[in-house]
């Protein structure tokens, strides 16, 4: 704009050059002055409109930008976690919680401006409690698929995750094949029972339904279960730090990855929703996100 000014002016001195040049009286002299003193004036006007066109846009793209936060700031909101999914919720000595589902929430909620009221439960319970609003928002490394979204609304993804076929130590199963005859333990309500269920007859195996990732591992160790199907981030990281001593990853790629997200029930909570994704985009953009990731990942 401040271009279009100079550009304006200058049209009007040099009209006020040829002018003068053409005329020899000094009323021309006059005109032409005057003439000059009202173009750079209207110059001037434009320029200051423009400026003020800009202010007012900045601050309405400033208040769209805030409203997600605004909605929810001050507020307290009841946020499941599955109780016992390491390194997602890790339970402490305590009482309390830490993991990447806990860090990241509280990040968030700190960005938009909101508290998290943490509530620890079965991942098959999460759902249920968010129909039954018990529970405003639900977390658990859920995986983000059509199923699913009948029933809830998601976020945009906050990590993608595989499922992993996990064996005893000293066991001879090395591919989804040698599955024909055995016995596969899977999480209630997970994507690992999905793909059981979808793939029981393909590969030939029996599905031993358990309500919890601690049941699935012990059945596994005990020998009520030849394997058991786990989030890949989950059992590589209790693998990692020893947490489940004779066990393996024997398969680590069961399935395609894909997105998990933060839920609300269906139509509900959307402001939370939309804080949620506002917030997580932010603590992206400013490297809270990895950060938090690099601490159980690393």
């Amino acid at each position: 704009m401040m271009k279009k000014f100079f550009a304006v002016a200058m049209s009007a001195l040099m009209a006020a050059s040829m002018m003068t040049g053409c005329g020899s009286s000094a009323g021309s002299a006059a005109g032409t002055a005057q003439d000059t003193q009202a173009a750079t004036t209207a110059a001037q006007t434009e320029t200051s409109a423009a400026a003020k066109d800009s202010e007012a846009t900045t601050a309405a793209e400033t208040s769209a930008a805030g409203s997600a936060a605004a909605a929810v700031a001050g507020k307290t909101y009841k946020i499941a976690i599955d109780q016992a999914f390491a390194p997602f919720s890790i339970q402490q000595d305590d009482g309390s919680y830490k993991g990447i589902d806990v860090d990241m929430i509280q990040a968030i909620a700190e960005q938009e401006g909101f508290t998290v009221d943490i509530q620890p439960m079965d991942f098959s319970a999460i759902i249920p409690a968010l129909v039954s609003g018990t529970i405003d928002g639900g977390l658990g490394c859920m995986s983000i698929t059509d199923e699913r979204k009948q029933t809830v609304d998601f976020s945009d993804p906050y990590y993608e995750d595989g499922l992993a076929l996990v064996t005893k130590s000293d066991s001879s199963i090395a591919k989804l094949d040698d599955l024909n005859g055995k016995t596969v333990a899977v999480k209630e309500g997970t994507q690992g029972a999905l793909w059981a269920d979808d793939n029981k007859d393909k590969y030939s195996f029996t599905i031993s339904t358990l309500p919890d990732s601690t049941s699935t591992a012990m059945a596994v160790k005990n020998g009520q279960a030849d394997a058991l199907l786990e989030d890949f981030p989950v059992i590589s990281y209790q693998i990692s730090i020893g947490e489940q001593e004779g066990l393996k990853v024997a398969v680590d790629a069961v399935n395609e990855k894909g997105g998990v997200g933060f839920s609300v029930n269906k139509g509900q909570n959307q402001e939370l929703m939309a804080a949620f994704n506002e917030g997580l985009a932010a603590i992206k953009a400013n490297g809270t996100y990895d950060k938090i990731l690099a601490s159980y990942e690393g």
